[in-house]
Formats: C-alpha cells, sequence, structure tokens
C-alpha cells in the first residue's frame, strides 16, 4: 500500500475547528422548533422530548419568531470563542465581546428579516444585564443536558472530521469541494466567497456533530461554513460504542452483582468481600473496574474505602441504554 503524505500546507487564510460548541448550541436550539433535527439527532429528540418546559422556554425567549441564533454566534467570532469546547469558556468570551460587536455586524448570509432581529438582540443583550443572564442561563440549561453526548460522542466525530479535511487539502482538494449545503443563499454566493478566499478572505469550516441542512454565516471579514462532522452511520456507531464500553465493565457476573448490591447504599471493600465471600484483593479488582468505567465512587474514610454508585453517570447509562432498546 503506497502512503502519499500532505505536501501542502493549508494556507493561512483558511481554518479548520477541531469543534465548536456554539455552533453545535445553536443546532440544540434550532431543533425547538424543527422537527426534523430532533428525528435526525436522537439526543436532540431526547432533549425536547424529557423537557417540553425547555423547549417552550426556547421558543418563547425571543418575541420575534426567528428560530435561530445567529447573535450568539456573532458574539463568539467577537469573542474568539468559536471553537471553544466548554460552555463557560464560550460564555466569558461572549459576555467580553458584546462592548465591541458592531452595532450592524453585517450577515448577508441571512434574511432581512433574521438580520435585523440580530441587531436587535445584540443591543438588547448589551444594554441589559439582566436579560443576558437569563440568555446564557437558558443556553447553558439546554447545554447541561447535551454536553455528556457531546463531550464523548460528538466532539470526537468533529475532531475526527476536522483531520479528514485537513488531510483532503494537503493533498490537493479545494475547499469548497469538500463542504456541501441544501442552502440557496451560500449556493449563490459560493462563487463570490471564492473569488474573495483568493485575494485573503478568512474561511473558518467547522464540523458540526449536530448538523441540520446547512450553516454558513457572512461575517465582513469571515466566511463561517458548517458541515456535517460525520454521516449517521458513524455517528450511531460512536454512540453505541460509548455505551458498550460501559456494559463491558458490567458483563462479569460478579462484577455487575456487586454494582447491584450497592444500589442500597454506600458501603466497604471488606464488606463487600463478606458478603460476596471474596478476597479483598479480588473485590477491589471488580471496584477499580467499576471505578475506571465511572459508574462507582471510592472515598478514603479513616482505614476504610467507602464505595458508592456514582448515580449521574448510572442514571445516563440506562437512559441510554433504554434510547437504544426502546422505540
Amino acid at each position: 500500500m503506497q502512503i502519499v503524505e500532505p505536501t501542502t500546507p493549508v494556507p493561512p487564510s483558511l481554518e479548520v475547528l477541531d469543534h465548536s460548541l456554539v455552533l453545535d448550541l445553536s443546532w440544540c436550539i434550532h431543533a425547538a422548533s424543527s422537527e426534523y433535527l430532533r428525528e435526525t439527532h436522537p439526543v436532540l429528540g431526547r432533549l425536547y422530548g424529557e423537557r417540553d418546559d425547555l423547549r417552550q422556554q426556547v421558543l418563547g425567549f425571543w418575541p420575534e419568531e426567528v428560530p435561530c441564533t445567529v447573535e450568539s454566534e456573532v458574539m463568539a467570532f467577537h469573542g474568539g470563542v468559536l471553537d471553544a469546547s466548554d460552555f463557560a469558556t464560550y460564555r466569558q468570551g461572549c459576555e467580553a465581546a458584546l462592548s465591541t460587536v458592531p452595532t450592524e455586524p453585517g450577515l448577508s448570509s441571512e434574511t432581512d428579516e433574521v438580520r435585523f432581529a440580530t441587531w436587535e438582540r445584540l443591543a438588547q443583550l448589551r444594554d441589559s444585564d439582566g436579560l443576558r443572564d437569563q440568555y446564557f442561563d437558558l443556553l447553558s440549561e439546554v447545554w447541561e443536558f447535551v454536553s455528556p453526548w457531546w463531550e464523548s460522542v460528538g466532539m470526537p466525530a468533529a475532531q475526527r472530521a476536522a483531520g479528514d479535511v485537513r488531510r483532503s487539502l494537503a493533498n490537493g482538494t479545494q475547499w469548497h469541494e469538500i463542504v456541501s449545503a441544501e442552502c440557496p443563499t451560500f449556493n449563490e454566493q459560493l462563487p463570490h466567497i471564492i473569488e474573495m478566499h483568493h485575494t485573503g478572505h478568512r474561511v473558518v469550516i467547522a464540523p458540526c456533530a449536530l448538523f441540520g441542512r446547512g450553516l454558513f454565516i457572512a461575517l465582513p471579514d469571515c466566511t463561517v461554513v458548517g458541515m456535517p462532522a460525520s454521516d449517521r452511520v458513524h455517528v450511531a456507531r460512536a454512540e453505541t460504542e460509548s455505551v458498550a464500553s460501559l456494559l463491558r465493565a458490567l458483563a462479569d457476573p460478579t462484577r455487575l452483582a456487586i454494582f447491584h448490591s450497592l444500589r442500597s447504599g454506600p458501603t466497604t471493600i471488606s464488606d463487600i468481600a463478606q458478603s460476596f465471600s471474596l478476597a479483598q484483593p479480588t473485590v477491589s479488582m471488580h471496584v477499580k473496574r467499576l471505578r475506571e468505567a465511572g459508574l462507582v465512587n471510592a472515598v478514603r474514610r479513616g482505614n476504610w474505602l467507602e464505595v458508592t454508585i456514582d448515580q449521574s453517570n448510572s442514571d445516563k447509562l440506562a437512559a441510554q441504554v433504554s434510547a437504544l432498546l426502546v422505540n
């Protein structure tokens, strides 16, 4: 097999993000009004299926019916946090950027309705501390539901896609041959974007784990183009693999019995050994495997190691298994 090493560096006017919390978060918000997104991405279906109250809060936050958060993406760009991977960093960058965001920040990619709504939203967020706190608190609540899936499945999928894009670019493929979108505005403006890029206009390609039909944001000195991180088969495989790794930790009958016994409350390695007629080193080995999987916690209390179920991860596993097995 011949291995061809990349020979052409990615030009400085072209950037490929490894991931983008803000863009995947924008799909989460859009999914509140998009049945297509809720059906395409099971995690979004679960989000609003389990939290219809949260869906109503998202839909009713702004008075105008514009089901997107371009204002968030504008703030993230100006705050330098388009590639943030944790919510605190994203929020801090956005809030710091508000004072420097232009009053009318371009956005030729948007319809007049979205553009004017975005300008008005940015002005309101800039002028009201209370509204700004409500805004980011709501986004935080949405992201809190999605983040375990995104960190274990979505972000790695985006990183793999980013690596594939960089290899294709380095081997001579043009960026506009890689991205595609069911977005008429993007397709109409693509020749102009390519022409501007040839003269140094910055283009940012962002793989998104939660992707709809197209994502394209035209800022005065930068064009952001989203793309799906991978096809649904690869995402589904990644999601089932994350569940399978936890189930493997429970596959040993003795280990599963120990885990089940912990439902009655905290106990010690010594007590487990006595209950199951096992040597303490054997119990310690089983507990270590469960700890590595994140299913139990062990805290030293004097001379004893107290073992408890990690309820959050246990509940998450139960929900994931249920989502995979129940129609």
